[in-house]
């Protein structure tokens, strides 16, 4: 059984792959994690902070646009929104008078956006690529099978000239409605290319949703754009402006970043292979017999006949014409070793690795190594390059690099017409967490309204919940697995911490774990009739039940304990962590503004409001109490 501990992510330098050990024996790279070269390769350009401190990136515009310091939504009102003065906050705030949209003075091309946006209730908006593209912003909260025209959906086409009812075509719905609750900030993340037009002004290729992100999902992934969206007129252009809708309803953007591209890409050139004999996974061809050599037009292991027991030594020359940091990918199904101009980039390793180093414009001497002494998976060479206004781009030959023979078929947990609780380890890495750790006594537990959550048994913790699908559970069970499993959808992360503790005094920090000598004692769960898991514990002879299930569809998650027995003298819970607690109407606290925490109506629970550095807490003295509830709304 795999051991608890923690892992860290490296932002830059190599990547090693992942190990684990086929049925035969026979060790081979488990694939699940290969997507963490994209997020390297999400570095390719650094991005820009588009200023929200005035006006001046933007285009005259109506007064419903303006900057603000803080924003918040009224929640028992339809499209209303409470502003202070201040700046970093793009608002719009339509009238009768003032309902005009907003145009940058920024015109793109390739285009990867970032950005936070917040709606408010029953509002709409949308953002056009280039003017020209709809990506849809609208209060969805709650709905179960979006459409086109909800949240971070691509808006239809149109065309008068069709039959009544037939007009839209070609709106593309999110995968997931992974939309949160109005006055909550969301984020966004689009990646967008351009169209393409020849030297008279001919369109040579459609423009290209890459993806979209919604709050942390994945919702639309390489989607084919004929022509502008509905409202975004009839004439395609190789740039243009970002537009915002501003004459629907309120929506607020913060954190906008951009990053443009149409550099000039890297060329090898110069290119010669040797091929050489081994029967060892060797990267130095010294002492080793050659077998051919000669001019190499592409990078490509199809330059030899092989499947077993060569190197492959490729040199020539590498061209960069903007100076930066250039982000390497290089792809071996073996071993591999990767050299431009004096900088060693990848020593000897095996499967994918990535790299990065800072070069001026000019050309570098280049040398990549390739071996490969086992046939029982196919041959495979790839090397991948991003840079300063350059996207991802291939310096390989297509056929060079096949699927991988060791991709695992994904295994998918859905929902049921009941409740599923599953156990399984689970990797997580909190809001406060710089490295990742393993909580090994995880319950995530799946409800048919499309809502999850995961819960410590270790410490009686409600530490993430999400919305779209329930668990990937193919590093559990691909292979001998490694016992853990992902949730699918889009995650609300909180603190892996017990919600309930006993304190010396108000001023005394929240612990992370339960102390020894706590007398805290997991008693597992037990299933009522609907089939939702109430969580049991003990704790020096106070019996503790807490049960967590949904209501309102899959808009909340009521959290409901029960305590019997003893109290000792100083018990508190613990509702929520956050850097700031706000209290809104009635009994709804906003925690950073990524999720409520709304107590009954006619709760009597005593909650404040306490500081714990830089973060605040919202406790609740529980001596006495027999019961308390609140719900998590995201």
């Amino acid at each position: 059984m795999p051991k608890a501990g923690s892992c860290r992510f490296p932002a830059e330098s190599t990547l090693t792959t992942v190990m684990n050990r086929n049925s035969t024996g026979v060790l081979r790279p488990l694939f699940l994690l290969c997507f963490l070269g994209l997020s390297f390769f999400a570095h390719g350009q650094d991005f820009q902070d588009w200023p929200l401190t005035d006006m001046s990136s933007f285009r005259p515009a109506g007064g419903n646009w303006s900057v603000c310091g803080d924003v918040s939504a009224v929640l028992d009102a339809d499209e209303k929104f409470k502003v202070e003065k201040g700046s970093g906050i793009l608002v719009n705030l339509p009238s009768e008078k003032q309902r005009s949209n907003l145009v940058s003075v920024l015109e793109h091309g390739d285009l990867d956006l970032e950005l936070e946006f917040m709606m408010a209730r029953h509002s709409n908006s949308g953002i056009y690529l280039q003017g020209k593209y709809e990506i849809q912003l609208l209060d969805s909260w709650g709905k179960q099978y979006p459409a086109y025209g909800d949240c971070g959906g691509i808006y239809e086409r149109w065309d008068d000239a069709m039959p009544e009812g037939q007009q839209g075509y070609e709106g593309y719905a999110p995968r997931y409605n992974a939309c949160r609750a109005p006055g909550l900030w969301q984020k966004l993340e689009i990646s967008f290319q351009a169209p393409r037009f020849d030297d008279f002004g001919n369109k040579t290729a459609n423009a290209k949703i890459l993806f979209v992100r919604l709050n942390g999902q994945l919702i639309h992934e390489n989607v084919a754009l004929t022509g502008p969206t509905r409202g975004g007129g009839a004439d395609e252009v190789a740039k243009g402006p970002l537009l915002i809708q501003g004459d629907h309803g309120p929506v607020a953007f913060r954190n906008i970043r951009y990053r443009t591209f149409g550099g000039p890409p890297a060329v090898l050139s110069k290119l010669k292979y040797e091929h050489y004999y081994t029967e060892n996974d060797v990267t130095d061809p010294a002492g080793l017999s050659l077998q051919a050599s000669g001019p190499a037009p592409q990078l490509t292991h199809g330059l030899i006949s092989s499947n077993e027991k060569f190197l492959l030594r490729f040199q020539g020359e590498l061209e960069v014409k903007t100076p930066g940091r250039y982000y390497f990918e290089l792809a071996a199904y073996g071993w591999s070793w990767l050299k431009v101009g004096d900088e060693l980039l990848l020593d000897r390793g095996p499967w994918t690795r990535t790299a990065s180093v800072v070069l001026k414009a000019g050309r570098y001497p280049f040398e990549l190594r390739y071996t490969k002494t086992a046939s029982w998976f196919s041959n495979g060479l790839g090397l991948y390059v991003a840079g300063p206004g350059m996207r991802r781009q291939a310096l390989h030959a297509e056929s060079s690099l096949p699927p991988s023979p060791n991709v695992s078929n994904p295994i998918y947990l859905g929902f049921q017409p009941e409740p599923v609780a599953m156990r399984s380890f689970m990797d997580y890495q909190g809001p406060r967490d710089s490295v990742s750790h393993r909580i090994t006594h995880n319950i995530s537990v799946g409800f048919p309204e499309g809502v999850s959550y995961g819960y410590n048994l270790g410490k009686g913790a409600l530490f993430q919940a999400w919305k779209g699908g329930f668990l990937d559970a193919t590093p559990m069970w691909d292979s001998r697995g490694d016992g853990s499993s992902r949730p699918m959808g889009s995650v609300l992360r909180m603190e892996d911490a017990p919600c309930i503790a006993v304190l010396g005094s108000e001023g005394t920090a929240w612990p992370g774990e339960w102390a020894e000598g706590s007398g805290y004692r997991s008693k597992g769960y037990h299933l009522d009739a609907e089939g939702v898991p109430t969580f049991l514990a003990e704790m020096s002879g106070l019996k503790i039940s807490d049960r967590v299930a949904p209501v309102d569809g899959n808009r909340k998650l009521e959290r409901r304990l029960q305590l019997e027995g003893p109290a000792p003298s100083g018990l508190y819970c613990r509702l929520a962590a956050g850097r700031r607690i706000e209290r809104l109407e009635g009994n709804t606290y906003a925690v950073d503004k990524r999720y409520y925490i709304q107590l009954p109506e006619k709760s009597t629970l005593k909650v404040t409001v306490r500081n714990a550095g830089d973060w605040q807490e919202l406790v609740a003295p529980l001596g006495g109490v027999r019961e308390l509830a609140y719900f998590l709304v995201f």
